[in-house]
Order: C-alpha cells, then structure tokens, then sequence
C-alpha cells in the first residue's frame, strides 16, 4: 500500500514552494528532515567524467531529506521507475538518471551532495540517482534523488529546491537570483498555457495499456487544458509527438509512437471537439530522449507525448 509521506511535521520545517512529496511503502521511515536553508544546490546533470560531474547551480530554499524502508522495498531500480513516475505526473522533466555503474560508481557518489551516515548510506554497488526539473509560474523548482540500500533496509534521500519566497501582503514574492545560472525560466503571464512559454508540452498523465497505442478512458487533465488552449483561438495549431524508450528497433518504435499521437489527437477531436485542422499527429520513437535509457526510471521518462505548438505568430 501506497501512503503520502507526512513531511516536516514533527519538527515543524518550512517547505519550499511546491516541493516535491514522495509516495513511498508504509515500511518507510524518516531518518533526517533538515531544516529549510537559501542556498545553491548543484544539481547533477550527468554521470562522472574528466575529473567531475556536470552540475546545474541552482539557487532558492533547499531541503535535504532521506528515509529508512524496511518493508516494502522492492529495489532501488524499482523504487527509482515508482519516483520517476511521480515526477513525471507532477510536471517535472527528468534531466538525468544513471546505476551505480553508469553513473560513475565511486566517483560519483563523492562528488555529489549525499549526507553522512547514518542519515544516509550509499552500496556503491548498488544505487540509482535522478534528478528532474521543472518551472512554474513562482519560478524553477530543482530535485535530486539518491536510492541505495543496506543489507536489510532500502534508503532513499531526497534534496530539492524551490525558489526562495516571502509573504508580503497575503502573496508570494521572489527574493532576487531565484533563477539558476545556467537555466532560465520562460516569462509568461500568470494565465498564460504553457505551449505559449515554452513551445512545447509534455502530457504527463496519459495512460496507455502495455505494449500498445491504446489510450486509457481518463479523463485526463492535460488533454481537457490543451483542448481549452485550442479552442480559444482557431488559428492556434499544435503537432503531436509521440516517444518511446530505446527497447526493440527504431521502425517499431516510430510505428508505436505515431499510433499513440494519433490516438491523442482522436481523443482531442471525438472527447473534447477540437478542429482536425488544428492537430496533426508525429512519431520520433526513440529519437529524442529526454533521460538515459540504462534505467527503467529513464525509460519511463522517455515514454510520453508531447505537444508542440506550430503557431509562429
């Protein structure tokens, strides 16, 4: 069974703005909850090469975080795909995911942020680490994932960033250098659909049965939020991209993701009445990844839709 685990309760720590909560086993058990400090946090982006891993600065309210799973641990491959999962429903986009190996082994677990025993212990044999991005409307929010294991329970820590606020007049304010130095954050207005900001959108709730193009009966938010965004405008046109992880060849794989964009831009046009003419439906396969597909949680990342707005002006 799958419970939301209760943060910051017993000790009573501020959260950054949106942070991420993770569902985990009713076996899992909080280690630490440090308190909530400004700060950058060095967002790892790859695996460990040339004498380091490449980082993304990223500066706001940081919180560190790690649990002890003593039942209900699967294995950290397992529990890293259950955590991309979440990620992915909540928006964020995977930047990176590696295995002990992949990652770069020793190496890597020392050159990245990990918290000292017993709060956390790393099997350098034995780890998955992610990290997932996203922005809002308030800003960049950043998440680092570290899953390991000791010889009888599983240990999972979880460090995020959310941009740094003050409540001035009942509403949130961003301090200055909520932005990371090397990402930026589209501007947009606060009403404004995200295809208007960033040109594209992952429609991260879709359900399809296992090996097939066959899109679930929803309803599905992201599907009801594109249509609204369609029909306000009738010369506003998107292109459905379908992707899929790096399993089987890539003419299989093309084939699978054009029948799941396809079977999308059906859904827009027989559920939600949206105008053909403003739809069109691609399939990429395995061509544009947007994680490593050397993990399940990267492969589950890599398999999804996407909107991408065709509207130039």
């Amino acid at each position: 069974m799958i419970r939301r685990v209760a943060i910051a309760l017993a000790l009573g720590v501020g959260l950054p703005a949106a942070a991420f909560e993770p569902a985990l086993p009713d076996g899992a058990q909080v280690v630490a909850n440090e308190p909530v400090v400004s700060r950058i946090y060095a967002l790892p982006t790859g695996a460990y090469e040339d004498g380091a891993v490449p980082v993304d600065r990223v500066p706001g309210d940081v919180r560190q975080r790690s649990w002890r799973i003593a039942s209900g641990f699967d294995g950290t491959a397992a529990l890293a795909s259950n955590l991309a999962s979440q990620l992915l429903k909540e928006d964020y986009d995977i930047l990176f995911s590696c295995d002990a190996a992949a990652c770069g082994g020793f190496d890597f677990r020392f050159d990245v942020e990990v918290m000292l025993p017993p709060l956390m212990f790393v099997d350098l044999s034995d780890y998955v680490f992610l990290s997932a991005l996203k922005s809002s409307q308030d800003g960049l929010h950043a998440v680092g994932i570290m899953i390991s294991r000791t010889d009888r329970a599983g240990m999972l820590q979880v460090i995020d960033v959310g941009p740094s606020i003050e409540v001035v007049r009942g509403r949130p304010k961003l301090r200055p250098g909520s932005v990371p130095e090397r990402l930026t954050v589209p501007q947009a207005s606060p009403e404004a659909y995200p295809l208007e900001s960033a040109g594209y959108k992952t429609l991260r709730d879709l359900e399809f049965e296992t090996g097939s193009s066959q899109l679930g009966a929803g309803p599905f938010s992201s599907l009801e939020d594109l249509a609204t965004f369609l029909k306000a405008d009738a010369g506003r046109r998107v292109a459905l991209v379908g992707h899929t992880d790096a399993v089987g060849g890539l003419d299989v794989n093309i084939e699978i993701s054009r029948r799941r964009a396809t079977a999308v831009m059906q859904r827009l046009i027989e559920a939600h009445g949206v105008p053909k003419s403003q739809l069109e439906a691609q399939g990429v396969g395995y061509l544009a990844p947007v994680a490593s597909n050397q993990t399940e949680a990267g492969r589950t990342a890599n398999r999804r839709v996407e909107a991408v707005l065709l509207t130039t002006e």
